[in-house]
């Protein structure tokens, strides 16, 4: 944590949701300067960057105090951000072009350290000399985060707009944070509830936020994971730059792993799948005074999916005091790694006090934590396996 990455500013509309990046960056534990240009200084002023970080706001590169900032800047730098980077800022870094700070500081520095996040009209965008430029310093190394489609401050309809504030936020955080081990793995997680169908407008559940779940996924993408999240039903948001696939039936959940664990790395179950569904469903709302259902359980997804055997963690949520000795059995009888052991009373609670049991027969009791603090830990269990496993 701790690292630093200079924010680079340049004059496109999109310039007033730059201290938004800002932000976003500082909360994921970066030290961020920030380099302007004179064309971004005349959509933000410089006072709002300063109010938002306390690494500095640079504007000139000839003004006393920051005479050779270009060079100064660039120790101990991470990674450099340009958002928004304008179609001008794209093509003088192409072209080698350093007539001001930030420009200076994109030629000194090694080009597989920036990263660029468009935005701009759509017919910029879409000129060949732009598509050229960006070409070019793609083979230099540089990243891109591709801008979005949709209205443009022009009002015409067209890909151009800077990209979502976490998207933008995740690609600089996986440039620094990139983890070796865990690089472009397949991590498939699961999250949320499934709902079972007793009619058009009835279902039965479990309880579950999905918060768990975003939370791993979240952990597992900063640090380079190819993640994909399987989500049943949420009441918090997905996360952004995450591949997501919706499954909200047991039957589907199981369907959509069916196609992607053939390639997985690890498997993370961490939603809530009903574990009974009506044995009819009614094609009419059921108005009854009263109503007697019978059900049927639902697929073990799981034991379904034994037959490779990537990296297997499992969740356990028991009432009353045997929660533990519950999840020992799950254990074994899923062939799981791992088994994480909670108490009912953590479902959709931000904390959560998780008791961490691996095949081996080793336990972790954790203290209360947040589900991020555990995801992490989780993170740092399922990396250490992976690495185990493929030698």
């Amino acid at each position: 944590m701790n690292e630093k990455i200079i924010l680079g500013v340049t004059g496109s509309i999109a310039c007033y949701k730059a201290p938004f990046v800002l932000r976003e960056l500082v909360r994921r534990g970066f030290r961020v300067p920030v380099v302007m240009t004179r064309s971004a200084t005349r959509f933000v002023g410089r006072v709002t960057f300063d109010a938002l970080t306390d690494e500095g706001v640079y504007d000139s590169l000839w003004s006393r105090r920051e005479t050779l900032s270009h060079v100064a800047l660039l120790d101990g730098t991470s990674a450099i951000l340009v958002a928004p980077a304008t179609a001008n800022i794209i093509a003088k870094a192409a072209a080698g072009i350093a007539d001001d700070l930030l420009s200076s500081l994109l030629l000194a520095a090694d080009p597989g350290s920036i990263i660029y996040a468009p935005a701009m009209n759509k017919g910029m965008w879409n000129n060949p000399a732009t598509r050229g430029n960006v070409g070019k310093l793609r083979k230099r190394g540089s990243g891109f985060v591709e801008p979005a489609s949709g209205e443009l401050a022009s009002g015409a309809i067209g890909k151009g707009r800077l990209a979502e504030i976490d998207e933008i936020a995740l690609a600089a955080e996986r440039a620094v944070r990139m983890d070796r081990i865990l690089a472009d793995k397949k991590i498939v997680i699961t999250c949320g509830r499934t709902e079972e169908e007793i009619d058009p407008v009835r279902v039965i559940t479990n309880r579950s936020s999905g918060l768990m779940g975003i939370s791993l996924a979240r952990a597992f993408s900063r640090l380079g994971a190819d993640v994909r999240l399987i989500a049943g039903r949420v009441n918090v948001t997905l996360p952004s730059g995450v591949k997501v696939q919706s499954a909200f039936s047991a039957s589907a959940m199981l369907d959509e792993l069916g196609k992607q664990m053939p390639e997985a790395d690890a498997l993370i179950m961490a939603a809530a799948i009903a574990d009974y569904s009506p044995l009819d469903y009614s094609e009419e709302k059921i108005k009854e005074d009263e109503l007697t259902l019978k059900l049927k359980k639902t697929p073990d997804i799981l034991t379904s999916l034994n037959s490779r055997r990537p990296v297997r963690i499992g969740f356990s949520v028991e009432a009353g005091e045997d929660w533990t000795r519950t999840a020992e059995r799950k254990l074994a009888d899923k062939s799981l790694d791992v088994i994480v052991a909670n108490p009912a009373r953590v479902i959709a609670a931000e904390e959560t006090q998780a008791a961490i049991i691996f095949a081996s027969g080793r336990r972790i009791i954790s203290r209360a934590m947040t589900k991020d603090m555990l995801s992490r830990k989780l993170v740092e269990i399922t990396r250490n396996l992976i690495q185990e496993r493929n030698g």
